[in-house]
């Protein structure tokens, strides 16, 4: 290609083209986080040989990684050693930074292992089973969530002072159990149960969870039982996934005490003009913040996230359907806090 061609590419090739470059930076990142490689050349600066020798690793393959996450700007060299650029410590190393990140291109990374059930998504309607990598997956994306929902009950006096005194704490959909785990860590007064129906997830949950104070079920938010038992019910990334959302809310208002408050955690979808907005948005109070007009950058994950769901056979919701679910179910005081990316914080109370 002649040295100026690329100057005479139209901008749909250029953009097309970018596309295909952050495909290899979602795996270049996804690599760097699992692995640990940005993590110890944020601890000290290295040389690429030095780095495989403290990993442990095979150099040719660090090797090429360090000169695509330099191409990349993830990293930069100089004198021969390896340097973090400071921008993106908080994006992929420091997993308690609202601007964190690497939770996500792991899921992507991992997740599109799996794209080979698109055809048959496709011709027919298939979708597919929950898989060990899908667990990797959607445990590292919910990092992010879980750390956020940290802060947020922090910033909530009514929260914080029921863990900290002691709490019944219901998570629907636990997965594993992480943020369970970290929880008791601030609270260790509270007790918290969690549900999950898959049993890849349990079987995975039930190898790593040894605490008293946590209990995890094989079971579906459809199929709870439980009555004024809990003073919190925590939805992480869950509700989309129920085949019966209704039911799933109508059973979590059941399981609360009177008083009690249901979070949810959701990546929603934007409304459109033509799309009822819940009575909700828009109003500020002490739990949340007035919503505001996303543009179409911050769209653009959701909406190209969809055929990733679809595949799994689940639909993301809007903030009108979340709202109309809860209050069809009874709570009050619904607030919407936007985290960013299009992901909620959803509060309501019993």
């Amino acid at each position: 290609m002649p040295s100026n061609a690329w100057d005479t590419r139209p901008a749909s090739f250029k953009k097309l083209w970018n596309y295909s470059i952050g495909f290899y930076g979602v795996w270049i990142a996804h690599i760097g986080t699992k692995l640990g490689l940005f993590k110890e050349i944020a601890s000290l600066p290295v040389s690429r040989r030095s780095l495989a020798v403290r990993k442990q690793f095979y150099f040719p393959a660090v090797d090429v990684w360090c000169s695509a996450a330099n191409a990349l700007g993830f990293l930069y060299e100089k004198d021969g050693r390896l340097y973090l650029r400071k921008e993106i410590r908080p994006i992929l190393v420091d997993q308690t930074s609202p601007l964190y990140l690497g939770g996500q291109f792991s899921y992507l990374a991992l997740r599109s292992l799996g794209y080979a059930g698109f055809d048959e998504l496709f011709t027919e309607g298939k979708t597919e089973n929950m898989t060990p990598t899908t667990v990797q997956a959607i445990a590292a994306a919910t990092e992010w969530d879980h750390f956020s929902f940290l802060d947020a009950i922090r910033a909530d006096s009514k929260l914080h002072s029921r863990l900290k005194k002691g709490c019944m704490f219901l998570d629907v959909g636990c997965g594993a159990g992480s943020l369970m785990a970290k929880l008791h860590k601030i609270y260790p007064r509270s007790r918290f149960v969690g549900v999950e129906p898959s049993e890849v997830a349990f079987v995975h949950s039930a190898k790593s969870m040894q605490n008293e104070s946590i209990t995890i079920l094989k079971m579906d938010g459809e199929s709870m039982k439980f009555a004024n038992e809990f003073e919190v019910v925590y939805l992480g990334e869950s509700l989309y996934a129920a085949k019966d959302r209704a039911q799933v809310l109508r059973n979590c208002y059941r399981a609360l005490r009177a008083g009690g408050s249901i979070a949810i955690v959701e990546g929603l979808l934007p409304e459109y003009n033509n799309s009822p907005r819940p009575d909700t948005t828009g109003k500020s109070n002490k739990r949340g913040r007035k919503e505001k007009h996303e543009g179409e950058e911050e769209n653009k994950l959701i909406l190209a996230m969809q055929i990733d769901f679809a595949l799994q056979g689940h639909r993301f919701l809007t903030a009108h359907e979340v709202t109309r679910l809860l209050k069809d179910t009874g709570f009050s005081n619904i607030t919407f806090n936007d985290l960013g990316g299009r992901v909620f914080l959803v509060f309501a109370d019993k």
